[in-house]
């Protein structure tokens, strides 16, 4: 583990999020979104333009970098840079096609993403990341203002309305080995699969009244 992979995920983070911002760029006089969905949309510069300062301040330090210290940073980038491409995913998904439409693809490419992927709840989560990494303590790359910023988008993410119901995206898991299967115990649609194994299979449904389903073993 070396300050070079460091220095390179950094890269990639700035690089997806630069593309989401050039996605944004394109559409936005012709797209009206969410208020929320614009909100994260018009903070991705200042996001951006933050790593870039850390990555410039990582630089002088990066074949100096403790292993330890460099594993640690590496693990905060990759989870920064998985939070990124699903955000870029859902904006190049979201802003193309008719403009009628976008609230529903986007609820679609959320829902396939999973939990934790409202654009608000990426944002906070991708902020935090490089709150982390502009902090570390050798580099310390953030001016107070640029700390403020950072710190005033994950306020702001975590006031703004809410860009889908909350029990929007439906949760599903699928086991096909071992151990029980959880599908869905909120309002959202459950889909259940037959048990191919040896063990029991219950089916549970809605918590408002909706039928239960419950099968002996196979």
């Amino acid at each position: 583990m070396s300050g070079l992979e460091v220095i390179g995920g950094i890269s990639a983070v700035i690089a997806i999020i630069d593309s989401s911002v050039q996605v944004w760029k394109s559409a936005r006089k012709d797209l009206k979104l969410s208020e929320t969905f614009e909100t994260v949309a018009n903070r991705l510069p200042i996001l951006r333009d933050t790593l870039r300062t850390c990555h410039e301040h990582f630089e002088p330090i990066q074949t100096t970098l403790p292993a330890d210290a460099a594993e640690s940073l590496l693990k905060t980038v990759q989870n920064c840079e998985t939070k990124a491409a699903k955000l870029h995913t859902i904006f190049e998904e979201t802003i193309s096609g008719e403009n009628d439409q976008w609230y529903e693809r986007y609820r679609k490419v959320a829902r396939r993403l999973g939990k934790g992927s409202k654009v608000e709840e990426l944002m906070q989560s991708i902020t935090e990341d490089a709150q982390s990494l502009v902090n570390y303590h050798t580099v310390k790359s953030a001016s107070p203002e640029l700390c403020m910023k950072l710190e005033e988008i994950v306020t702001t993410m975590q006031s703004v309305e809410p860009s889908l119901p909350n029990d929007d995206i439906a949760s599903q898991t699928f086991n096909a080995y071992g151990g029980p299967q959880n599908v869905s115990t909120g309002q959202s649609t459950q889909y259940n699969s037959s048990n191919t194994g040896s063990g029991e299979t219950h089916n549970y449904g809605g918590i408002e009244g909706n039928p239960v389903f419950n099968f002996g073993k196979k």
